[in-house]
């Protein structure tokens, strides 16, 4: 009986080391799931955070787009009108050189004319 009281008390203690062991690898199991779903929580924040800056990010580059698209209007509506006063104001010199060609030979038939009269009269 003895033997068979020791056998009890030493399976006893197996059992309780046993629990213990099971215990502590519960806890470990707990304490380690509380850790990675904090770091889960955590990364989360992370993603949330990094996906509010890039919509931040490309928000601020349509804008960016729209006002460079805006000035290339801008600038080729600038061009334009910069050609068009260019293009002006060559018809208004070759009209200014015509005037004075015509007002030239208007002033050259005019000497000849009044040339030809005083030589008439003379005569």
């Amino acid at each position: 009986m003895y033997a068979a009281r020791t056998k009890i008390t030493d399976l006893e203690a197996q059992n309780a080391t046993l629990t213990k062991k099971v215990e502590d690898a519960e806890a470990d199991k707990d304490r380690v799931e509380a850790e990675l779903k904090a770091q889960v929580a955590s990364r989360d924040k992370d993603l949330h955070a990094k996906d509010v800056e890039i919509a931040e990010l490309k928000r601020r580059l349509c804008e960016q787009t729209d006002k460079s698209e805006s000035l290339e209007i801008d600038l080729e509506a600038e061009r334009v009108k910069a050609a068009t006063a260019e293009e002006a104001k060559q018809k208004a010199n070759e009209a200014r050189e015509i005037s004075t060609s015509s007002l030239n030979g208007a002033q050259n038939n005019s000497s000849s004319l009044n040339g030809a009269q005083k030589n008439y009269a003379e005569a």
